[in-house]
């Protein structure tokens, strides 16, 4: 029981740039997805002409921590998610960062980018349908860029 408490609290953490995964070679490969700062993760969408998945989320939001506990851990999440380089942006750290993709300035919200950082697909708040759901909106970002 107390591990499973240390889990459930572990996810309520604020993921910064120091604790995010790396691509470093460390872990299991394709085990999670690996999560870059905005400014590491365009450099690599321009390096490697590939597109962009930005969370904007905040350490506080209920369903931020879903879609990071739910639908970032699907094993088919994961795997589609190589398809892109994958940004988090903590709304209450950058706000200017947040409202440039999210100017609505609710959260979550998964913004889909070009390498050129060209905004073609969104969405926002937590998906209803699940990981299964969440995968149909990143095929259709996929379509897009």
């Amino acid at each position: 029981m107390l591990v499973a408490c240390a889990c459930i609290a572990s996810a309520c953490i604020d993921s910064t740039e120091s604790d995010m995964p790396t691509a470093d070679g460390s872990g299991d490969a394709g085990a999670a997805i690996v999560w870059y700062s905005y400014e590491k993760g365009m450099a690599i969408a321009a390096e490697q002409e590939k597109p962009v998945m930005v969370d904007v989320y905040a350490s506080w939001c209920k369903w931020c921590k879903e879609l990071d506990r739910v639908i970032y851990t699907d094993p088919d999440v994961i795997k589609l998610s190589d398809r892109f380089v994958c940004v988090k942006i903590n709304s209450d750290k950058e706000p200017a960062l947040a409202r440039r993709y999210n100017p609505q300035g609710g959260i979550p919200a998964v913004v889909f980018l070009r390498s050129d950082g060209t905004v073609v697909h969104s969405l926002g708040g937590y998906p209803r349908g699940g990981p299964d759901a969440f995968m149909q909106e990143m095929m259709v970002a996929l379509g897009k860029a």
